[in-house]
């Protein structure tokens, strides 16, 4: 009896994570606003809301930002030939 309740437990995460995974980035971060909004309600357990705030970050840091794009670069330095100023 056990047995078939861990192993139902096992495939219920699995599949709950491949689901999660393969997920377009939009639905996914979408899905994990609403859960770290449910968890943060008032009157929630300590435990529930750190989870919830966990998937929320987890999910942002799943898809990337700004600072993690190729494009972004450093600041422009100032060009190394200036120009001579009249008097």
């Amino acid at each position: 009896m056990w047995e078939a309740v861990i192993v139902g437990l096992i495939v219920l995460t699995a599949t709950l994570y491949a689901t999660w995974r393969l997920l377009p980035a939009s639905l996914r971060l979408r899905v994990a606003h609403r859960i770290g909004e449910w968890g943060r309600q008032p009157g929630r357990a300590g435990w529930l809301q750190r989870a919830s705030i966990a998937v929320e970050a987890a999910a942002r840091k799943g898809v990337g930002a700004c600072s993690d794009c190729s494009a972004v670069q450093a600041a422009p330095s100032a060009p190394s030939s200036r120009k001579p100023t009249h008097d």
